[in-house]
């Protein structure tokens, strides 16, 4: 599956951005705006059906697009997205690290 064959909307009080594939949502991350310039994602969910696809992938690009837009830093409390920020350096402008402090 292509990222053009899925359409990207914001639900859910403009806290969850769902993946749409004719007409059928096939994954979501759901995230909070927190003051002026954070975004805190804390949880992604894949259809079963698209598990190993890059859903998770497109989606967190949309939110990264969001987020440069609205010049705020992503903080990730989900291991699945974590783990998609460790494996693309090109996301790192907007990834915001918890340094412990």
């Amino acid at each position: 599956m292509n990222k053009k064959d899925i359409t990207f909307e914001i639900g859910d009080n403009g806290c969850r951005m769902y993946a749409i594939c004719n007409g059928e949502k096939i994954g979501n991350i759901f995230f909070v705006r927190t003051g002026p310039d954070k975004i805190i994602i804390s949880d992604a969910e894949i259809d079963e059906k698209y598990s190993t696809t890059e859903i998770e992938l497109y989606l967190l690009q949309e939110i990264i697009t969001m987020a440069r837009k609205q010049h705020r830093k992503i903080i990730s409390i989900c291991p699945y997205i974590s783990h998609i920020f460790t494996q693309h350096p090109e996301f790192d402008d907007v990834r915001m690290l918890n340094t412990g402090r």
